[in-house]
């Protein structure tokens, strides 16, 4: 009886621990991204108040680029972006400078970023600090004569860590809000167009934002795509409809609970979302 006994336990062991090492989600499964251009909104760069001549310096420097090329250059190498960026469209004309780039003061610039928001800011296979934005303030800063440094911020306090000048600016897909010009920030021009889309897997079923009724879906925290779903009157009624609305630390732990099938969905703005898709599906 008791070798019995052994047997069946070590059988419902052996079950139990081989339906815990199934696969949470299919690796072959596929995503896509449903784009009804939901929440359209403007990126710019966000300075601490009172540092109006150093916003001034970087933007006239940013516009040098555009000017000698340089920008487009780097542009070049980012496909997934470069149709929405302002000063690339036929119809940009930049303004007049209001300061000669020529007599900016040595100093070093710390560019505050997401470290995890590709791509336009992100940390490569080698440790390094890469992406659009990171390329063009390290350019920028080097017709400057400044040395430039990167400062990774937690994205729901990036603001905090602006004041308590942990880094000269931040400029990481930051969303341009008339809120933070209100509270005294200096915002630079608009540098590129974006939009907020759902990312689903292909097996969802999900073929549109009316599909998420009663569905779990996830959002970065501190991002506009988490205030427009609570603040923004369509897409606050958009969220209402949500089973769970679940935030993340970051876009790369949304898609991971994606992947694991813990949500069903991620609202997230466009350019990271092509970039993820792109590289999953590939």
């Amino acid at each position: 009886m008791k070798r019995f006994i052994a047997l069946a336990l070590a059988l419902v062991m052996v079950l139990a621990f081989a339906a815990c090492s199934k696969a949470p989600n299919n690796t072959d499964d596929k995503y896509i991204i449903i784009n009804e251009e939901l929440g359209a909104e403007q990126y710019g760069i966000a300075f601490r108040s009172g540092d109006q001549e150093v916003a001034d310096y970087m933007q006239a420097a940013v516009y040098e680029l555009v000017a000698n090329g340089k920008y487009a250059e780097i542009a070049a190498n980012y496909d997934d972006i470069s149709d929405n960026l302002i000063f690339l469209a036929d119809d940009f004309s930049a303004p007049e400078s209001k300061v000669d780039i020529t007599k900016a003061e040595k100093r070093t610039f710390t560019m505050g970023i997401d470290a995890e928001y590709p791509p336009f800011s992100y940390m490569d296979d080698n440790g390094e600090y890469y992406g659009f934005d990171v390329e063009i303030c390290k350019a920028a800063c080097e017709l400057l004569g400044w040395d430039f440094e990167v400062f990774g911020v937690n994205w729901d306090q990036k603001l905090v860590q602006l004041d308590s000048k942990e880094c000269d600016c931040v400029w990481s897909g930051m969303t341009i809000l008339d809120s933070m010009t209100e509270a005294g920030y200096i915002i630079s021009d608009p540098y590129y167009y974006n939009t907020q889309v759902v990312v689903v897997k292909e097996s969802s079923g999900i073929t549109s934002s009316a599909d998420l009724a009663g569905k779990t879906v996830a959002v970065q925290l501190g991002t506009s795509g988490e205030s427009l779903l609570a603040e923004d009157g369509d897409l606050a009624d958009l969220s209402a409809t949500f089973g769970t609305l679940t935030t993340c630390d970051s876009f790369l732990k949304c898609f991971t609970e994606l992947e694991g099938n813990a949500v069903d969905a991620v609202f997230v703005d466009l350019p990271v979302a092509t970039s993820w898709v792109n590289d999953k599906n590939n």
